[in-house]
């Protein structure tokens, strides 16, 4: 049972792990939608890529969390894909409790990471939008001459500007 025990403690410091680089991905999102939100487009890049740099300290650390529950599944004698549930179940106490919590808080952080990332894409998005409003009314409302030196406004469509070039 002691293996077991250790093998249980390892799996349960690679979720700590897992949880605070969730942490940190929510922070670098909130930090996005913030930059978004408040216009200071010189920055977004910046943040876009401590979103990226987060997003890949966490996949790292998925590798050392299925190495460490593979370990464990084995020794528990449960399936390859057994979930986090299942481990926690089949895990000794105070294991199993510890395990269960993990499961809930890393489900709550995911559920929180999506929340906010889905409305970071949605600014973003409202952002472009509005952008390509703004350019499309400076670019489709050309002022020009007509041939009596008038003004004309030419709404859509090409504009000749020099009939004798």
């Amino acid at each position: 049972m002691a293996d077991v025990s250790a093998m249980c403690a390892a799996v349960s410091a690679t979720l700590w792990l897992q949880r605070e680089s969730l942490e940190e991905l929510l922070f670098k999102l909130v930090e996005e939608q913030l930059v978004v939100s408040t216009g200071a487009t010189r920055w977004l890049h910046r943040a876009d890529g401590e979103v990226r740099a987060s997003m890949e300290r966490m996949q790292s650390g998925e590798v050392m969390r299925a190495v460490e529950v593979q370990v464990l599944t084995a020794s528990l004698e449960l399936d390859d894909d057994a979930s986090l549930a299942d481990i926690a179940d089949a895990a000794p106490e105070p294991w199993s409790t510890l395990l269960h919590e993990h499961r809930a808080a890393l489900r709550d952080l995911a559920f929180e990471v999506k929340g906010v990332a889905a409305e970071n894409s949605r600014l973003l998005e409202a952002g472009a939008k509005a952008v390509r409003q703004t350019l499309d009314t400076i670019t489709s409302t050309v002022t020009t001459y007509d041939r009596a030196g008038g003004s004309v406004r030419n709404l859509r469509g090409p504009i000749l500007l020099d009939e004798q070039a």
